[in-house]
């Protein structure tokens, strides 16, 4: 006979929303990913019995671009100018 599976339940001690707000606070943004450098929120709506949050957030971002796009980029940055 085939036993059926049963997954275990975790029981956790404090609730996800808690869990969630205080890991925004502490990490704003975070320096194990330097691509990342910072957020900014720009809107936040929650629901009126409280379930769901929205939040509309505006982040910076630090890339590395290829030696090749640097350079077509600070060609076109120099034509504007001499315009």
């Amino acid at each position: 006979m085939v036993q059926k599976y049963q997954s275990p339940v975790k029981v956790y001690k404090y609730p996800s929303e808690l869990i969630l707000v205080a890991y925004e606070r502490r990490f704003p943004n975070c320096p194990l990913t330097p691509i990342f450098v910072n957020k900014f929120n720009i809107s936040e709506c929650h629901s009126e019995d409280g379930a769901t949050q929205v939040m509309e957030c505006r982040c910076t971002v630090d890339v590395e671009v290829p030696r090749l796009l640097k350079k077509e980029w600070s060609t076109c940055i120099l034509s504007r100018r001499t315009l």
